[in-house]
């Protein structure tokens, strides 16, 4: 399969995965307000096995977040795009994202740390993306990817 059709068969997947991040941000009520009691379960079980106290619901939360966004720059990339722009286009979207939710969607909280987990996860799946791509470039012995961008997935 030539690069081109590698990177049209990623598309549809990647808009997939867009239209189901649109609907998590702009779903009318917090998308975990049903699992709010086994959340708690869940996390009060986990410092009963170990994890330090300080980790609780809003330190899991914004992870979440980041893990969210990890695919957005990792398309970004495989699609051809520079990493910096996916990283941008990421943070762009998570910030147009955080602004509806504040005008137009009051059982939602709008956030700034939202944004920056979103752009963290963005960079992080960009990043990794770019990475193995320069991996694989050396391993056959290619000229690496023009910086922040990858050729071949």
């Amino acid at each position: 399969m030539e690069p081109m059709d590698k990177r049209s068969a990623l598309w549809p997947p990647a808009l997939v995965y867009l239209a189901g991040v649109a609907v998590v941000v702009l779903w009318p009520d917090p998308v975990d307000r049903p699992a709010s009691g086994d959340l708690a379960n869940a996390i009060a079980w986990l410092h009963a096995g170990g994890l330090p106290r300080w980790i609780g619901y809003v330190q899991i939360e914004w992870l979440a977040n980041v893990a969210f966004f990890v695919p957005f720059g990792a398309f970004a990339v495989l699609l051809g795009f520079p990493a910096w722009a996916g990283v941008l286009a990421g943070a762009g979207f998570s910030a147009a994202a955080e602004a509806a939710q504040l005008a137009l969607l009051p059982e939602r909280t709008a956030s700034l740390w939202d944004i920056a987990a979103n752009a963290l996860g963005t960079m992080l799946g960009a990043a990794a993306v770019a990475a193995v791509a320069r991996l694989r470039s050396r391993r056959h012995g290619l000229p690496g990817p023009a910086r922040g961008t990858a050729r071949e997935p």
